[in-house]
């Protein structure tokens, strides 16, 4: 069925709902996005019990989080990727509350360390594993046991000839 109508008409239902009550969030979720990449950033606050966003500040400084913080004491938790502002702006603006990182972001500094490290020895790892010729062969494997040159593979299995 095709009514046309104007974007106006489809507001108005929208508008006189009424406004909900600030609800308390002792857990928060604050991330920064871009507004107009390289240019404009604003940050999101949500309640992560409820995945619901509850404000979204208009920059990312430390100043306007510490503002919002002090007008929502209730907050216990803050959870985010644990940047300079945000971390300056919870201490300032919620001293009761305990600053915790996202996973997301332990995750990704996890991966981020563990590339660097298998960086560092790359050289090593691409080298073979070797078994020494005074090591009791009876406990690997029938399928491991080394080759005459004594090499296996990063696996563990006989490397080719």
């Amino acid at each position: 069925m095709a009514v046309t109508t104007c974007k106006d008409t489809l507001l108005h239902p929208v508008r006189a709902l009424p406004v909900p009550l600030p609800e308390t969030v002792p857990y928060l979720g604050v991330g920064e996005f871009a507004v107009r990449r390289g240019r404009t950033y604003a940050a999101i606050l949500v309640d992560t019990n409820t995945h619901r966003p509850m404000d979204v500040l208009a920059d990312r400084t430390a100043l306007t989080f510490a503002a919002w913080l002090r007008e929502h004491s209730e907050v216990r938790i803050v959870c985010g990727d644990r940047a300079g502002s945000f971390l300056d702006g919870a201490r300032a603006g919620a001293p009761q509350a305990r600053q915790v990182a996202d996973a997301w972001h332990l995750l990704h500094n996890l991966a981020e360390a563990v590339e660097r490290v298998v960086g560092r020895h790359r050289a090593e790892l691409r080298e073979p594993l070797t078994v020494g010729t005074d090591q009791d062969d009876s406990c690997l494997p029938t399928d491991t046991v080394p080759t005459a040159r004594g090499e296996l593979d990063v696996h563990g299995d006989v490397r080719g000839p």
